[in-house]
């Protein structure tokens, strides 16, 4: 039998705003600004400003739909950004850490790691571990919880670099990546982790190595937790070369949307925590 839980609630900023989502839209479908110019009308200037400032309402209007981008769900994001979105609730064995990762290019750039305790057991499930994981550790230990698992999602340097660091700090936890569990694309991967189900799926778009982990604990009254690391973030997804945003799509359409429940807590790379079916509602790319 399932036992309730405590729950507790976060609330941070959400990470992209309607231009970004414009931006990653023009790049996954090889859309160059003098094209998006001649098909909308605009002033080239005005679409090359896009790199810069965030567009008005009625440009969003007029740019979604060339770019395949549901408009008013486009709007609903950009409002949203100015101020911090209520997350859904989280049982007390998770918790968030938002980590630096920032360089000369983005000075300010954060990502997400994440801890999921067994408190009975002392251990716990990790979740990426930034650039530089010295805050996770450092909570690891305040809390007495030894890392059964590090988890990485995919292997781009905000999401991976701390690995080195967190291994010599815990040398006994095995890493669970696309490499390490030596997935074929698209394929599936049952682990059985202490009272933890875990579900590796490989999800190739943001980068041909994405995984998002699945999270079931049967002990406890809770949604499954799907880890996306970058394959998808409230009301956008990570950025995908030319070529790329349409597999991206196409996998989160059938890998999560169709294979998991409406109810599963989303918990992405970067930004808030959200579930598959706001994503489903209010995504700008679905």
């Amino acid at each position: 039998m399932s036992l309730k839980t405590r729950l507790r609630r976060m609330s941070i900023k959400i990470e992209d705003h309607a231009t970004d989502i414009v931006r990653k839209a023009m790049l996954g479908r090889g859309i160059t600004s003098e094209a998006l110019a001649r098909a909308s009308g605009l002033p080239l200037n005005d679409i090359r400003r896009l790199r810069k400032i965030r567009a008005s309402a009625d440009t969003l209007r007029t740019l979604a739909p060339l770019l395949r981008l549901d408009s008013e769900k486009l709007l609903q994001i950009d409002r949203l950004f100015d101020g911090a979105v209520a997350e859904p609730n989280v049982p007390e064995s998770f918790r968030r850490l938002i980590l630096p990762c920032g360089n000369k290019v983005l000075p300010d750039m954060t990502a997400n790691a994440y801890v999921l305790a067994d408190f009975s057991r002392g251990n716990a499930l990790v979740f990426d571990c930034g650039m530089d994981s010295t805050l996770l550790i450092e909570s690891l230990r305040k809390r007495a919880l030894t890392p059964i698992a590090l988890c990485l999602t995919h292997a781009h340097f905000d999401h991976a670099d701390g690995s080195r660091a967190l291994l010599q700090a815990f040398p006994k936890t095995p890493v669970f990546s696309f490499e390490t569990l030596q997935l074929v694309s698209g394929e599936t991967r049952q682990i059985a982790l202490g009272n933890y189900r875990l579900t590796a799926l490989s999800v190739p778009g943001h980068t041909d190595d994405s995984v998002v982990f699945v999270c079931e604990n049967p002990g406890i009254d809770f949604p499954p937790i799907a880890f996306t690391g970058d394959t998808l973030f409230l009301g956008s997804l990570g950025g995908c070369l030319p070529g790329k945003l349409e597999i991206s799509i196409r996998n989160i359409r059938s890998r999560l949307f169709e294979n998991l429940p409406e109810s599963t807590l989303v918990a992405p790379g970067h930004g808030p925590l959200t579930t598959l079916a706001d994503e489903r509602s209010r995504n700008p790319f679905f």
